[in-house]
């Protein structure tokens, strides 16, 4: 995650009233789910990138008896964690500097985290250097179906996983360059659908969410640029390439 001035979405109140401490469309299902794919053993050693309050390391040491560690670069969010349980094994850094040894992790899930990185070449670097050959790395994240929606989108004044949405090609292009095989690719843009029916639900409308969230009189601007971008869902599955 980024450390600058701007208005941090993942980090105000009007989205933690809807998603609680797992803070992205698809929730801990979309985790299982994507766990299914990669059949981790029990003990394996995975970390969560963007780990938020650790609601989903929490759910990884519990029901899939992984031995599971979240890095987070917020402040306000890790001290959420730690105030709830102590005893979460969760860090304070940045998701592009990993604190880790080299190919230590049998898997790194980036759930709506990686699209919030300053440079994600960084951290790509660092998601390969960190994992075990042949291993996986999880990505679910916003994505922009529209090439011509991408400059709005990053015009947008504040962070969040809607200003950093990438093209499907840019995300597959990025990953290859890297040294990572994707394996699985599924759209989940109803769990977007249903995430953005829960804001409407609890706030009124969208553009109410917006403003509670980013106190920003742009709000045109915004739902311009989210309809210009067709934003959808994704999650991937890639596999450290062997070398």
């Amino acid at each position: 995650m980024v450390a600058d001035e701007r208005c941090r979405v993942y980090e105000q109140t009007a989205i933690r009233e809807v998603t609680g401490d797992v803070i992205r469309p698809g929730g801990l299902a979309l985790t299982d789910e994507a766990l299914a794919l990669c059949q981790l053993p029990a003990g394996a050693r995975v970390l969560d990138v963007g780990c938020g309050p650790g609601a989903t390391v929490e759910h990884l040491i519990a029901r899939h008896r992984l031995a599971a560690f979240g890095l987070d670069a917020s402040e306000l969010l890790f001290q959420s964690g730690k105030g709830r349980d102590m005893a979460l094994p969760l860090i304070q850094a940045q998701g592009e500097c990993l604190p880790v040894r080299d190919e230590s992790l049998d898997a790194i899930l980036a759930e709506c985290s990686l699209s919030l990185f300053m440079n994600i070449d960084q951290a790509l670097t660092g998601f390969r250097r960190a994992l075990k050959p042949g291993e996986y790395l999880v990505v679910s994240d916003v994505y922009a179906r529209n090439p011509g929606g991408m400059v709005a989108l990053r015009r947008l004044p504040f962070e969040s996983c809607v200003r950093g949405a990438m093209l499907r090609d840019e995300m597959v292009d990025q990953l290859r360059a890297h040294g990572f095989e994707i394996t699985v690719w599924q759209d989940h843009s109803d769990a977007l659908k249903q995430f953005a029916a829960q804001l409407i639900w609890t706030h009124g409308s969208l553009a109410q969410f917006w403003c509670r969230a980013t106190s920003s009189a742009n709000l045109v601007d915004i739902q311009q640029a989210i309809t210009q971008s067709k934003l959808g869902y994704f999650l991937l599955v890639a596999r450290k390439i062997r070398r």
